[in-house]
């Protein structure tokens, strides 16, 4: 992923990707489409009220853009592409539509697979999420995470950092999705994460990352290990570097 990145936008490290986030609308998609400042386009997934595959966020069922039309325009680009999973029974559908499209780019399969600090229980079967990922597009490069709510008293404990790591263990490539808030408070077991070469963080955020979590950020993380995928007031990336 990052050979790719660095060889179409010039960038040094994980680090350095640009995202643009929630892109479930086709409004939205053509704001970002083949942007030069946008390295990946985020978008969420799951069956709408007809059974169609559309680019939504829970608790909207409705959508101007299909999965199709999404990966039909993503052909015309050289842009990294995340597809957030709502919904795991819209993920087999999905993958056999993404793998009759030929994409060249990276594509970032990513579900909260597992349950975390102050989360509900996840919708996914962890095992069959990844199993279903490798043999229906094994070119996808998997992004797990956890069902969490943002309360900085409470971070990930040593159990949930085993488990996620055992769901990943056939894996040779892999980012973990992880709050920002809740980074202080588990960066002692967050690291185990990022042991392994190719393995890495994606800090994203839904509420604000103020000033002091932001010096935090660029204190104890490393940008050759994770990516940024951070929104400021004006849902905006945040430019933590």
């Amino acid at each position: 992923m990052l050979d790719y990145f660095r060889y179409h936008f010039g960038i040094k490290s994980l680090g350095d990707i640009t995202w643009a986030h929630a892109v479930n609308s086709q409004e939205k998609l053509g704001s970002f489409l083949n942007n030069r400042d946008t390295m990946f386009i985020e978008s969420d997934i799951l069956l709408g009220m007809r059974g169609d595959l559309i680019a939504a966020h829970p608790p909207s069922t409705r959508s101007n853009l299909t999965l199709k039309e999404l990966l039909i325009s993503l052909k015309t680009s050289k842009q990294g592409l995340k597809l957030d999973f709502k919904d795991p029974e819209a993920v087999y559908d999905a993958l056999d539509v993404l793998a009759s499209m030929d994409l060249q780019q990276p594509v970032l399969l990513n579900a909260d697979i597992l349950q975390g600090p102050g989360g509900k229980p996840s919708r996914f079967d962890p095992e069959e999420f990844v199993s279903s990922c490798l043999e229906k597009y094994p070119r996808g490069i998997l992004s797990l995470g956890w069902t969490t709510s943002c309360d900085p008293g409470h971070g990930y404990t040593d159990e949930q950092i085993a488990y996620m790591l055992d769901a990943g263990k056939v894996l040779t490539e892999v980012t973990f999705a992880v709050r920002a808030c809740l980074l202080p408070s588990s960066w002692n077991v967050l690291q185990r994460l990022i042991e392994k070469d190719r393995y890495s963080l994606t800090i994203w955020n839904n509420e604000e990352v103020g000033k002091e979590l932001q010096i935090w950020i660029k204190t104890h993380t490393d940008p050759n290990k994770t990516m940024y995928d951070l929104l400021d007031q004006d849902n905006n990336q945040l430019q933590v570097w």
